[in-house]
């Protein structure tokens, strides 16, 4: 990236305000070619809608890892293709598929009609009611983050911010968004995988607005948060709750009314990947739940049989390349789901022989996917976070009763909501009844992570990194289906309680009473909540802050004294290497975890002596630096590690560094001298 290229960040020139167009262009890269693939399928288009940012993600992330394959720079062209190619395959298989229904129909008598055609009218009061629903939550996130996120250059302060932000931008000078590729912005010869589909979206939104990566990031996020998310919760409630106006108005605002997801994600760690990940779920799910259907017509399905299943393995990508939590997730829910449909089928079948055989095979496949689990869990996510309890049992109860993980404040009415909800699952949704042990399933990991935390519970932990956080997260799909129907059932009570001609109209004014009621307790009791937990990653003490506004003012105004081929040797625990994100100017150690043996860890020992030892001036030589930024202050939980840059901390005492420029709290310095050079 050089300095006239826009999507620089130029701090403190754009608000929330100037973003229309790049709040356009995401969500035409999120729903538009997911939307053309699921029309050209022959969707109906409440199903098309949902269902485009899964799709959608799919096309953009594999798209890019093909481009990266065959060394075709990333851009429109590629981008465009991609798009193409999906609509092209999907208006094949939807050619194909009612032919591929109506032979299925053939064999089975009576079944035709509802095979050949998806549930749902075209543009009824369902479709509107959606459309609008989506808005409000829209207008709701953007309410509830408006305070905290005062602009969109704004970012949350965590330790993989500066990566999140830098990688899509690397990404672009470098022509690359692929999953393949975008790890070499940490390390130039690393080979492997990396979920890059949320890099794939911020780096095309940057390319196709001129707008920096960093607004691009923030309007993705809200896009997320404030209409993939709830769309996708829409259509599983309808799913499996049935296809009703009231339903659509519960899952909207209930999507949006809990704090650890969405936003606790929007800034912890900062894991945007697994927030992208996480808003894809339900859909991926209401297609499952459309190939494995309850007995009989279900109330609501994105498709039949057949083109569900084709949209549920077109998505599976997109989920993995979003974030692997998502996936497991998807094996963990979806599991369920059609354990839920086997048992089903046992009970229902004819003679004990048939019925043994059913739940035998359901054993072995249970036995054998946890033995994989066991013997396949990579041995750095069985490690990964500290060992050992965070919280007292009786806090740790607390904390999963009020679904206030993480020192997050607690939510007893909507907890009271979501156990309503579980007993009306029981008792009313035979088909939904998964979502009771789904929910309860990932509650009990959370509680066991934070109260107990051993080698055993790390056995079952592991595929969300052994993390409170991700694993509340997960919980919170199965808790917003169990709050609509909790809803849901108390608006049905209310109505049958009315002598029969006037039941209709109440239970409609019921359904606005209890619809007006949870928009208003979004707005008041959560509102706080949700702020209460952005205001500590965006607005934290200055110890627990990386780099403020101030300070990319600062390195911005430093930029200028530094030459398009600069490599500057920065401490990584300062905040020095955001320097990247303002200038584009190459650095050293790009990241704190990216100390790596060898050149890097002998130049951020000792850079100081750069001018003494020849050793030191080869591997500055062979690296290429030239500059050093020094200055700010180190972020809390550094630690020890600070020290491992000492040497370019102390750049200035050495004659071989020159000062160039200063902007409180940094100092650029130039080298000018290396041991041996002439």
């Amino acid at each position: 990236m050089r300095e006239g290229l826009v999507r620089v960040l130029n701090p403190g020139t754009t608000s929330w305000s100037d973003t229309l167009v790049v709040f356009l262009a995401a969500l035409t890269l999120v729903f538009v070619p997911g939307l053309a693939a699921g029309l050209a399928l022959r969707l109906r288009p409440l199903a098309a809608l949902a269902l485009a940012p899964l799709l959608s993600t799919s096309c953009l992330a594999l798209t890019a890892v093909v481009a990266g394959a065959l060394g075709v720079r990333w851009g429109l062209l590629p981008l465009v293709t991609g798009a193409l190619v999906m609509g092209a395959a999907a208006a094949g298989l939807g050619r194909l598929a009612p032919r591929a229904t109506g032979a299925l129909s053939a064999r089975r008598p009576g079944s035709g009609a509802w095979l050949a055609q998806p549930l749902g009218g075209r543009f009824d009061g369902v479709w509107w009611t959606t459309v609008a629903s989506v808005l409000v939550t829209l207008i709701v996130v953007l309410v509830t983050i408006r305070p905290e996120l005062r602009t969109p250059e704004a970012l949350p302060q965590g330790p993989d911010t500066i990566f999140h932000v830098a990688a899509p931008q690397w990404g672009l000078d470098n022509g690359t968004l692929s999953s393949l590729e975008i790890g070499r912005f940490n390390f130039p010869t690393w080979s492997g995988f990396y979920p890059a589909a949320f890099y794939a979206f911020t780096g095309s939104i940057s390319l196709v607005t001129g707008a920096s990566v960093v607004v691009s990031s923030s309007v993705y996020v809200v896009v997320l948060v404030g209409v993939v998310w709830p769309l996708g919760c829409i259509v599983l409630a309808l799913t499996l709750l049935g296809r009703r106006v009231v339903v659509v108005l519960l899952a909207a605002l209930l999507s949006v009314a809990f704090t650890s997801y969405p936003y606790l994600l929007m800034g912890f760690g900062v894991l945007w990947p697994n927030l992208l990940g996480q808003a894809l779920l339900p859909a991926a799910l209401a297609a499952l739940a459309g190939v494995f259907r309850a007995l009989g017509r279900p109330p609501y399905a994105v498709a039949d049989r057949l083109r569900s299943g084709l949209l549920f393995v077109a998505g599976v990508p997109g989920l993995v390349m979003a974030h692997p939590n998502a996936f497991v997730s998807l094996a963990f829910f979806g599991g369920l789901l059609v354990l839920g449909r086997v048992l089903s089928f046992a009970a229902r079948a004819p003679t004990w022989p048939r019925r043994l055989t059913v739940l035998g095979a359901t054993a072995v496949a249970i036995a054998a996917a946890a033995t994989a689990s066991v013997v396949l869990r990579p041995a750095s996510m069985v490690g990964t976070g500290a060992a050992g309890p965070e919280r007292p049992t009786d806090l740790a109860w607390q904390d999963l009763l009020n679904f206030a993980p993480r020192l997050t404040q607690p939510l007893p009415v909507l907890a009271a909501i979501v156990g309503l909800g579980a007993v009306a699952l029981l008792v009313r949704h035979r088909g939904a009844r998964w979502v009771v042990p789904a929910l309860l399933g990932m509650l009990a990991l959370f509680w066991f992570n934070i109260a107990v935390d051993s080698d055993v519970t790390r056995w079952f932990t592991w595929p969300w990194y052994n993390n409170a956080v991700r694993l509340h997260a997960v919980a919170i799909l199965p808790a917003v289906i169990a709050a609509v129907a909790g809803l849901l059932a108390l608006t049905d009570l209310v109505g049958r309680l009315v002598p029969r001609r006037r039941s209709r109209t109440v239970a409609i004014w019921v359904g606005a009473v209890v619809v007006l009621g949870a928009f208003s307790l979004n707005l008041g009791i959560q509102l706080e909540a949700h702020r209460h937990i952005l205001h500590r990653y965006f607005h934290p003490r200055a110890p627990d802050s990386w780099v403020t506004g101030e300070e990319l003012k600062a390195l911005r105004e430093l930029s200028t004294a530094l030459p398009e081929d600069a490599v500057v040797a920065a401490n990584p625990w300062n905040g020095g290497t955001y320097l990247y994100v303002v200038s584009g100017r190459q650095l050293l150690i790009p990241t704190e975890k990216t100390n790596s043996p060898g050149d890097r860890q002998l130049l951020a020992a000792a850079l100081d002596r750069v001018g003494t030892d020849p050793e030191v001036c080869d591997a500055a030589e062979r690296q290429g630096v030239t500059h050093a930024l020094v200055g700010g202050q180190p972020f809390s939980w550094a630690g020890n590690r600070v020290e491992e840059f000492v040497g370019i901390d102390r750049v200035g005492t050495s004659p071989a560094w020159r000062q160039v420029a200063m902007a409180a709290p940094f100092t650029l310095y130039e080298r000018v001298a290396c041991a041996g050079s002439a």
